[in-house]
């Protein structure tokens, strides 16, 4: 090995590392700080919790004691002294904003006038209307609702309370981050630090929570509060998160992996240096001095990256057991689960003596809970991990006396994260695996430079190809093997990883072997379409104008649109005024239903499909005569030979590759038959036309199942590849030989 071409190596490796520890250094970055920005989104539903519990448990205080205490007009002042242990101000109004009683210091002059009031007018006996309101340096709680006096006269009552610091701190305390209001004039509650207004506006515009990293590192999540009608902005939460900590355990992270990458690159040094020593022989070497860098590839996307996103994730689940354990009990008390769902995103049930009693799982997904799992308690709160449909959910399990209140968070975003990395990991070896053969290559053929450059240009040229043949072939198959092993549906965002069961469903899936079952009956036309199409070949076989004409004629189904030619079928198989039907009559055969009798469906796609297959199988069979030398003809001919001896002895032994890549191909087709199906019969009548095709294109686009219809896909191919084998088997070893 030339001094060039070993200093050729060293620095084709040197750059190869250098490429992949850049890539996975900013991959690692940025799929941890996205999973980190996607648990924020969590979290601030956490601390969403945390306000509609406060706002839960003021409702709940004053309707304590409105339904419990007599509502005597002279008995006002008492209720008032019961109502300022916890509200600001209480006020007592007549339906014509007279005030009755009031108590503590009003939010405003004209309450009355306030849109609160104004709408709680509307409203039955008894309901609530709760709103935030901005006031001075604080957040207001105000709650209404309009009732009746023990002497029969009607009320509005009006209530509230400011959120303190101590809230905040409370919050901040729970959900381990920062906790801040600001107002819509820009007012700040607590430390002040710059927020920008082009977030604020965002968050307003969309009315949903928004995330933003400052330049000084916090992360910002930004949540508009509206009124109760969703239409005024009240002003902003914002949740703090300062990540610094988590930004220097990412650096360490990437500490761990340029020493690594330093070690695996001088490691590969050597190996070339020792296969430049021992020549040719050194290369069984190679593969050894790689293997740290194939290991360091491993640690990092196996391990290191998804270790760091279940922490992240553990911490989550930790704060949301400590948010739970101080603001569960309103709702176990209260029962307002579907606000617990839709503020946490999550799933909640309630069990009383072990049987569930209520539950916002739908579609009796409540009865398919397996493998419960306590890991730990906080509080009164225990934290496991639980099965729901084969699917990995984190539950937070609450009981109180005969009851238990449980909340479940399905885990399929941090799987498929976790998956997401691993899945690249497996790719950066599959590159590295393909560098080091190139490698092995290289150095194998160093002193043939001609050969070399040679098939490098070669490369070149096909780089075109094989990136698109990647692309669009080895990646959509690679895609639907992913699938296959996933519940995918268009209209979920999960996309939880469920092992075999798409396989399991499959086996027990009737419709799909039924429509397996037509699609075998359905290829039986495979023969008599090669028998016809060789005929027709036969007889065009001649150098004339007339077979040339003849056999364009023969063609027209296979360039004509498949759908449009099946629509005049559709015309020709009609049962009352079709052309077949008609031809039939003539000879005194009663109308037949080709397409609404489960009985000819079947048979009328067939026929239809022979007669399309007619011209591609033609010209094949035909290109395989004229392969024939004409020589044999005339010496079987002289020998006395008939037409049928030469058909028998010359022409169906010569014909044989030709007639297994025909039969091979044209049952392969015959198993993804769809246009006639889809076009004239939609699978009916009765299932009798649902082939496997079509059963596949109904579960993905009809159903929406895309996993369980890649299994699909994937068992149709296993019949094929199993069909294909046999197939080789029966025509014999030298009909494929001279195809490869």
């Amino acid at each position: 090995m030339s001094k060039k071409a070993k200093m050729y190596a060293i620095s084709s490796v040197v750059f190869f590392t250098a490429v992949l520890f850049v890539v996975s250094i900013l991959y690692t970055e940025q799929s941890v700080m996205k999973y980190k920005e996607d648990l924020e989104k969590e979290s601030l539903r956490t601390s969403s919790f945390v306000l509609n519990s406060f706002l839960y448990s003021f409702e709940k205080r004053v309707s304590d004691i409105l339904l419990k205490e007599d509502l005597s007009i002279s008995r006002l002042d008492e209720l008032n002294q019961k109502f300022l242990q916890f509200c600001s101000f209480v006020v007592w109004m007549d339906l014509d904003g007279n005030v009755v009683k009031d108590l503590g210091k009003l939010p405003a002059d004209d309450l009355y006038n306030d849109l609160l009031v104004q709408t709680v007018l509307y409203e039955d006996y008894g309901t609530f209307l709760t709103d935030l309101y901005p006031l001075g340096e604080g957040l207001q709680i105000r709650t209404a609702m309009i009732l009746q006096s023990s002497e029969g006269e009607d009320l509005v009552f009006v209530s509230g309370t400011m959120l303190q610091k101590e809230f905040f701190s409370e919050v901040e305390q729970l959900t381990q981050r920062k906790v801040f209001f600001v107002s819509k004039a820009g007012e700040i509650f607590g430390e002040g630090f710059a927020v920008d207004k082009d977030v604020l506006k965002k968050a307003s515009e969309s009315h949903s929570p928004e995330i933003h990293l400052t330049a000084d590192g916090k992360l910002l999540t930004v949540i508009p509060i509206f009124d109760f009608q969703e239409w005024n902005l009240k002003g902003f939460i914002i949740n703090c998160l300062q990540i610094e900590p988590f930004k220097r355990s990412i650096f360490r992270l990437q500490l761990i992996g340029f020493f690594l990458f330093l070690v695996s690159s001088i490691s590969l040094v050597v190996g070339i240096l020792v296969v430049a020593r021992k020549g040719a022989r050194g290369l069984r070497f190679l593969p050894l001095f790689s293997l740290p860098l194939f290991l360091t590839v491993l640690y990092i996307f196996i391990f290191q990256i998804p270790g760091t996103m279940q922490r992240e994730y553990a911490n989550y689940v930790e704060s949301t057991a400590k948010v739970l354990s101080d603001w569960g009990n309103i709702y176990l008390e209260t029962g307002r689960f579907e606000d617990v769902k839709k503020v946490m995103n999550v799933q909640v049930m309630l069990s009383q003596n072990g049987r569930i009693v209520s539950s916002t799982f739908r579609g009796g997904l409540s009865q398919t809970l397996e493998n419960w799992k306590s890991k730990y308690e906080i509080g009164n709160v225990e934290v496991g991990q639980v099965h729901v449909n084969k699917v990995r959910y984190t539950y937070w399990k609450m009981t109180s006396g005969e009851r238990t209140f449980i909340v479940l968070k399905e885990e399929t975003p941090l799987v498929n994260s976790v998956a997401k990395v691993r899945l690249l990991g497996m790719i950066v070896v599959a590159v590295f695996v393909m560098f080091l053969w190139v490698l092995s290559f290289a150095i194998k053929n160093a002193e043939r430079p001609r050969f070399l450059r040679a098939t490098l240009i070669g490369y070149i040229f096909l780089a075109p190809a094989l990136i698109h043949l990647i692309w669009w072939a080895v990646g959509p198959v690679a895609f639907s093997m992913i699938l296959a092993f996933q519940r995918w549906n268009v209209v979920d965002p999960a996309k939880p990883f469920v092992g075999l069961d798409n396989f399991r469903e499959l086996f027990r899936d009737k419709l799909f072997w039924n429509a397996m079952k037509n699609t075998a009956l359905f290829s039986l036309q495979v023969p008599i379409s090669m028998f016809f199409s060789l005929l027709v070949a036969i007889a065009v076989n001649r150098p004339t104008r007339s077979m040339a004409l003849l056999r364009t004629v023969y063609y027209l189904p296979v360039v004509t649109a498949g759908v449009s030619t099946t629509i005049v079928w559709r015309w020709i198989f009609n049962r009352d005024f079709g052309l077949l039907n008609y031809i039939l009559g003539i000879f005194g055969v009663p109308k037949i239903p080709w397409l609404t009798s489960p009985n000819t469906a079947l048979i009328a796609i067939m026929l239809l499909s022979i007669w399309q297959s007619l011209g591609s199988q033609m010209v094949i069979f035909l290109a395989g005569l004229q392969s024939i030398p004409q020589a044999f003809y005339e010496a079987a001919s002289i020998d006395g030979a008939n037409r049928f001896q030469r058909f028998s002895k010359i022409t169906l032994p010569l014909l044989k590759p030709t007639t297994m890549f025909v039969f091979i191909t044209s049952v392969i087709g015959s198993f993804q038959v769809f246009t006639p199906v889809y076009v004239l019969t939609q699978g009916g009548p009765l299932r009798s036309t649902d082939v496997v095709f079509y059963h596949i294109w109904e579960a993905a686009w009809i159903e929406l199942r895309m996993g369980y219809a890649a299994a699909q896909s994937w068992m149709l191919f296993l019949v094929l590849l199993i069909l294909t084998y046999f197939q080789f088997k029966l025509f014999g070893k030298e009909s494929w030989q001279q195809y490869f």
